[in-house]
């Protein structure tokens, strides 16, 4: 057993109370954009390995080989990688139910954690497993997603130019909506 034996190691570690409010009043909606639902306070921006946004028939015709899936994950996780070597991040997940739902703020407790959690879930059959992130310093959002295609919920234009650099540097796409 890992835990008799002290090699069980957390992955993430909840922030300060003091923290986890602000980091509340910050990201308004959270639970919102979590559920896909419209908000004012947030523009989408994509991270794709698409250099477009895919025709019906494009996406109904795209099945790529093994070693295609593993490329097109290895890009998603050198986006992350290069994005979390240049702004803080945080995981969140949310604690209790509906309306009383609320989000609670961790950060990681070691690059090796870090670096298994920005890995792509890639074809799990659950969202579950995707990578759910804030990036305080951009007050942006970040959700892994399906379809080699991630999502960043911005407050603010101003982050777009950072984001196509980490994309370019990554050999990904940040697509507008």
């Amino acid at each position: 057993c890992w835990v008799c034996l002290g090699l069980w190691v957390r992955k993430f570690i909840n922030l300060s109370k003091n923290r986890q409010v602000k980091l509340d009043k910050k990201f308004p909606d959270l639970f919102k954009i979590y559920c896909v639902e419209d908000t004012p306070h947030y523009k989408r921006v994509a991270i794709t390995v698409f250099d477009h946004w895919l025709t019906l028939e494009e996406f109904q015709n795209d099945f790529p080989d093994k070693n295609e899936r593993l490329s097109r994950n290895k890009s998603l996780h050198d986006f992350a990688k290069v994005m979390s070597k240049n702004t803080e991040i945080l995981n969140f997940k949310f604690k209790g139910k509906w309306e009383r739902c609320y989000p609670s703020f961790r950060e990681f407790s070691s690059q090796e954690s870090m670096d298994n959690y920005l890995h792509p879930a890639g074809d799990n059959d659950s969202s579950d497993k995707f990578c759910r992130l804030v990036l305080p310093e951009f007050s942006a959002v970040y959700f892994e997603s399906w379809d080699y295609t991630n999502i960043f919920y911005i407050q603010d234009d101003k982050v777009i130019p950072e984001i196509k650099k980490w994309a370019s540097e990554s050999g990904v796409y940040c697509l507008e909506y």
